[in-house]
């Protein structure tokens, strides 16, 4: 595919509180898919405490009779169930009735007549379901600046991503064309209860608090689960260049509660990351997010970034002042803090970075979407097409072209459960940087799913970036699950007191870029059935399709 492509539909940003920048045979043939059997691994780092270890004999996800099966491992952990990922938790996309339409002009900046009409439709009553209407632009070009934004209930809305319909032509200084919701962050209000349960583990809905008397059934809440220097330790942190991880807030995994018994509750996700007791435990707490912006969306058109490619600053490394500017802030869309919101039918051009969802977004769907020719200047730290730093985030229908970049990614502290399904991401030199996975800092619980890479650099990595500075990468993710996934190469390794996942690979392992400087060489995650493809097709659809 070249230039102008976009991915077709199948069937079955600001900167965060963590300073973040991230066919098949029939299916009539059962394949069992079972995690090859290991023995127990104890993570002892010269002169610390050693982790705890993960025994993965038994843990297994299998596909008898046409439906999944999972098997949990002595500890509890299992492969977890991203079916609630998306808008609504996985609920189809709204249909917004137009409310203004805007036609093109001959000449000038068409930003303030864009934004009036956007504000226009915010002061709209809204519909039970929180939509109060969409701006629709005619076909044609729309020259704007990097300052649109949209308030809950509104919908900006083209005429179509192909060559007759909308296109925004960027304006001015590389920034985000679009941004949706405030710069807050997630806020205690009330008091914290402690989780009680010793160990809460990987995929699981329930958990147990001190004291429930406070939740009740279809209450939003937090799940903290933070990063201790305990664990920190454990895990070889605290022995990288640069002072390593600092104790913190870590995991903050918004959560609906379905149910309250006794000291029970249930949620409507699952946990991505345990919660164990000897390295924090957690706490659940009831919140405030300042500046939250719901059932906004854009759908149905092409942007062209061009003209920010002219901005001095376009090729500046992104650390310290300039870690949001240039290249990496030349976005379509930011989706700050957000709940159920959407991107669809849209399609990039010669843009240096592509869509983000930040860190206190939740919910959101991104389906459709192509960033095509991404212009990174050489030299440049590879930025991202597709970022998550949020929670149940669902990327889907996606197509990447471009070098020396990061396709899909997630940044530090990612919640999940996230899923990227059915994508292609192309180099297209045949041999540049194209790679995917989770990118600093304990991202977890995403799925990578039917996704292909074509570049003889092409790769799949999870692994410990034993580097120093303000970023820290250290151990990129954690409890990531690679689901028939294709690259020239891959690395997945396994962090202590967690685990990577892969279903269905083809490529060549490699090591890891810091292996050599580790203090304890790194174990491979689990991999099965390399080299050939499982069933079903794809985990995320199968999920999808099991639900109750």
């Amino acid at each position: 595919m070249g230039t102008g492509e976009h991915a077709g539909s199948q069937v079955a940003g600001r900167r965060g509180r963590h300073g973040r920048r991230l066919t098949t045979k029939h299916a009539g043939i059962m394949a069992a898919v079972a995690l090859a059997a290991t023995s127990s691994i104890v993570w002892a780092q010269s002169g610390h405490q050693s982790a705890s270890a993960r025994d993965v004999t038994a843990a297994s996800v299998s596909f008898p009779h046409g439906h999944l099966t999972y098997t949990a491992d002595s500890h509890g952990d299992r492969v977890p169930d991203f079916s609630s990922a998306g808008y609504r938790g996985g609920k189809a996309l709204p249909d917004a009735p137009a409310k203004v339409q805007l036609t093109v002009v001959a000449s000038g900046d068409d930003t303030t007549r864009i934004q009036a009409a956007l504000d226009k439709v915010a002061k709209l009553p809204a519909r039970a379901d929180g939509v109060r209407g969409a701006v629709v632009l005619g076909p044609g070009k729309f020259r704007v600046r990097a300052a649109l934004t949209l308030s809950s209930g509104v919908v900006l809305r083209g005429s179509g991503s192909g060559g007759s319909g909308t296109i925004l032509v960027a304006q001015g200084n590389a920034g985000s064309l679009i941004t949706i919701g405030g710069t807050g962050s997630y806020t205690a209000t009330g008091k914290r209860t402690a989780v009680s349960d010793t160990y809460v583990p990987v995929g699981a809905r329930t958990l147990s608090v001190a004291d429930a008397s406070t939740f009740q059934a279809g209450e939003q809440i937090v799940v903290e689960r933070p990063t201790t220097q305990p664990w920190i330790k454990a895990i070889g942190m605290d022995q990288m260049p640069g002072g390593g991880w600092k104790a913190s807030s870590g995991i903050l995994a918004v959560r609906t509660i379905t149910a309250v018994t006794g000291h029970t509750l249930s949620l409507d996700a699952p946990l991505t990351t345990a919660l164990d007791r000897q390295y924090g435990g957690g706490s659940v707490w009831h919140y405030t997010l300042p500046g939250q912006v719901s059932q906004a969306g854009v759908e149905h058109l092409a942007a062209d970034a061009t003209a920010f490619s002219k901005d001095p600053d376009y090729g500046k490394p992104a650390s310290g002042a300039s870690a949001d500017s240039g290249a990496f802030a030349a976005r379509l869309i930011t989706f700050n803090a957000v709940r159920d919101s959407w991107a669809s039918d849209v399609k990039l051009t010669h843009f240096g970075s592509g869509i983000w969802v930040q860190d206190n977004a939740s919910r959101v769907t991104i389906d459709q979407a192509a960033d095509l020719d991404m212009a990174v200047p050489a030299k440049l730290s590879p930025p991202p097409a597709f970022m998550i730093g949020g929670q149940q985030v669902l990327v889907q229908n996606t197509t990447v072209t471009g070098d020396n970049i990061h396709a899909w990614t997630t940044q530090a502290y990612a919640a999940g459960p996230n899923v990227f399904t059915r994508g292609t991401a192309r180099s297209l030199t045949g041999t540049g940087q194209v790679d995917a996975g989770p990118h600093l800092k304990w991202g977890s619980g995403t799925l990578y799913d039917q996704l292909t890479i074509t570049s003889t650099q092409g790769a799949f990595i999870v692994r410990n970036d034993f580097d120093g500075g303000a970023s820290g990468h250290g151990w990129q993710g954690a409890n990531n699950v690679f689901w028939n996934i294709q690259a020239a190469k891959y690395t997945l390794q396994q962090p202590p007191t967690a685990h990577t996942w892969a279903f269905g690979i083809t490529g060549k392992a490699v090591p890891g870029k810091h292996d050599s400087q580790l203090p304890t060489p790194p174990q491979q995650g689990s991999i099965v059935s390399s080299g050939t493809l499982v069933q079903p097709a794809s985990l995320y659809a199968e999920q999808v399709a099991e639900r109750p």
